[in-house]
């Protein structure tokens, strides 16, 4: 879209703007186990991720997740039964959407983490690429 900044917050535009064109520039894993997202700052569960990659996620959630906003995010990973290292970042919230079954879906793009996380990411890839 012309004349319109990258980091506007309106929802309604970030939305339309990622359906329109998908942004990404890492492939996505879908991830085996369950990896619960958590909101740091609110302590609480907000979703489940569905699919990741080195640049961001996709995760269900029970409720709609703000857009455009930034969200320290918790991973707890657990694969075949078993507790992983978690995975902390801070991510933006890039888009949003419901489902018909009055799920939600979010993706977000991290935005800061540490060279261990990165490559913590990069390792679960390499795991959930076999």
């Amino acid at each position: 879209m012309e004349g319109r900044s990258k980091e506007e917050t309106d929802p309604i535009s970030v939305t339309r703007d990622m359906a329109a064109a998908d942004r990404r520039s890492f492939a996505r894993y879908g991830v085996r186990g369950q990896w619960r997202v958590l909101d740091r700052a609110r302590s609480r569960p907000i979703g489940i991720v569905c699919d990741i990659g080195l640049g961001g996620l996709r995760m269900e959630a029970p409720e709609p997740i703000p857009p455009a906003r930034r969200y320290a995010l918790s991973i707890d990973v657990q694969v075949d039964g078993k507790e992983r290292p978690r995975i902390e970042v801070i991510a933006r919230c890039a888009w949003h959407r419901a489902r018909p079954d009055r799920q939600f879906e979010a993706g977000f793009e991290f935005v800061e983490m540490t060279p261990q996380t990165r490559q913590r990411i990069a390792q679960y890839i390499d795991e959930l690429g076999c």
